[in-house]
């Protein structure tokens, strides 16, 4: 048994009685580690899901495919997985993961008792960003009989946990249609019924109907991506340049007594001054990563709200 598979034993070791003690399926349970091994492993009930990156820029295709053959060997092995339970994502020149697979493999996983539809196969990400378990939590903690707005919403993690909590309304704004069907398939698994909007927009657009219509929130959820092309969409998005204008027209949809939480994995991302000077800005990063993402550098997230915030973070 090689290097990285004692890592990954060491390391499953260590992180699978606190995962059963919190009800979480899924985690991770390596991240670059080890120079040699620059991969992430993350375990999706029976099957782990792995994104390797290139060792060097020169590296020839056979060189590539003999150190794919060996990951596989030693994650297998392991981790004790069955045939066709590893999903391989190779990253190739220019930052991009693409398809490893025409068809998808479809996965329903339990986290905190609720139920989420995954695919571990098709594309760079599952459907379910495990960084952000923690803020989840957060929410679910407080969204009870509150009206909560999750915009950029992806496939709804954040709704199924405010819904999961009895919100009196969720609202789930995303530009994405496929993302939005998947949100309604991960409410109907949880039989969530009730006041669960879910809106295909632009989500600076909507922002400024919502402002006219006189819409407000008492839970905003805001976890953009860092950079948005989209072809539905004239409008270019870069987090860094435009996260200002854009938290100010979301909190402007803030109720009193409400909060925002804030979210990017902008690796360097600095909160805008003007946002820190016209609001009530809490880093609560380090409260809002688990055991599995610790000391690894994956999200940002504010608490951010018209009213002072002291003390500190606890969203356990």
């Amino acid at each position: 048994m090689g290097m990285l598979a004692n890592r990954l034993l060491k390391n499953k070791k260590k992180l699978a009685k606190w995962a059963a003690k919190q009800g979480i399926e899924c985690y991770r349970i390596y991240q670059q580690d080890i120079p040699e091994y620059p991969l992430i492993v993350d375990l999706y009930g029976d099957c782990a899901v792995v994104w390797a990156n290139r060792r060097k820029r020169d590296e020839t295709d056979a060189e590539v495919q003999a150190f794919l053959g060996e990951v596989r060997s030693e994650i297998t092995t392991a981790l004790d997985l069955a045939p066709g339970k590893l999903f391989l994502k190779q990253r190739h020149p220019g930052g991009q993961y693409r398809r490893q697979d025409e068809e998808p493999h479809w996965l329903t996983v339990r986290e905190g008792g609720l139920l989420f539809k995954v695919n571990l196969s098709n594309y760079h990400d599952t459907g379910l960003f495990l960084d952000h378990r923690p803020t989840r939590r957060y929410v679910r903690e407080r969204a009870q009989d509150r009206r909560v707005l999750n915009l950029f919403c992806y496939t709804g993690s954040f709704t199924v946990y405010a819904a999961a909590a009895g919100a009196k309304s969720t609202t789930s704004v995303d530009l994405s249609k496929r993302y939005l069907d998947w949100l309604d398939d991960n409410l109907t698994l949880n039989r969530f019924s009730g006041e669960h909007y879910l809106v295909q927009a632009d989500v600076r657009l909507w922002l400024e109907r919502a402002a006219e219509r006189g819409l407000s929130y008492d839970i905003i959820i805001c976890d953009p991506p860092t950079f948005s092309n989209s072809k539905r969409t004239e409008e270019l998005f870069d987090v860094v340049r435009d996260h200002s204008e854009l938290l100010n027209a979301a909190l402007f949809l803030l109720r009193p007594g409400g909060f925002m939480i804030f979210s990017t994995n902008k690796r360097g991302f600095a909160l805008d001054s003007d946002i820190a000077r016209r609001w009530k800005c809490l880093d609560i990063t380090a409260a809002t990563t688990d055991p599995d993402f610790a000391g690894r550098v994956h999200h940002q997230a504010w608490l951010i709200s018209a009213n002072r915030i002291s003390g500190k973070a606890n969203v356990d």
